[in-house]
């Protein structure tokens, strides 16, 4: 059986990472690919005006020609053995997941672009926010988490055809 497509979720915490997510039988594995400013390249560039544009620009062109080499590497490595990699790659089991929300973007984006978010709380109290950067990493989860995450995940968006974008489900009618 082929294993479940991963996707790409930042989280949102003092110092951001983008991550790449793996499902696998019942775990999670949150493997980095970028973090610091590699995660976020126009978060000091924007104060410098048409320069800063510019040099922000190169900087995303060149994270995201890094990023894909990257994925492309570690897409054929069990998860498992990405753990090691780096410090901050971590796995969680299902069973650590008290709950769960994909939820449509924020209306003030503080950090950058985003096509929705995804908050977790595990039973030991911590509380993880990500976003996804755009609607395709959005779609991926949306087909994943549910099938993993059952009744723990509660889907706050749907996708609005003429608008191309996620944004809040409308309440089921009553007729």
């Amino acid at each position: 059986m082929e294993a479940p497509t991963p996707f790409n979720a930042k989280l949102i915490a003092s110092s951001q990472r983008l991550y790449r997510i793996y499902v696998r039988r019942s775990d999670l594995y949150f493997i980095v690919l970028a973090g610091g400013l590699s995660a976020n390249p126009e978060s000091l560039t924007v104060h410098f005006g048409l320069i800063g544009a510019l040099i922000g620009h190169g900087l995303k062109k060149r994270a995201k020609k890094k990023n894909q080499a990257l994925i492309q590497r570690i897409d054929q490595l069990d998860p498992q053995e990405l753990l090691a990699e780096d410090k901050h790659n971590f796995k969680v089991h299902t069973a650590e997941i008290q709950e769960a929300a994909i939820d449509p973007p924020a209306l003030f984006a503080f950090q950058g672009r985003q096509s929705g978010r995804w908050k977790l709380c595990l039973r030991s109290g911590k509380k993880m926010n990500f976003q996804f950067e755009n609607n395709d990493d959005m779609k991926a989860a949306l087909v994943l988490l549910p099938q993993f995450l059952d009744s723990t995940l509660k889907v706050n968006v749907e996708w609005n055809e003429k608008k191309k974008r996620f944004q809040k489900k409308k309440p089921a009618s009553l007729s």
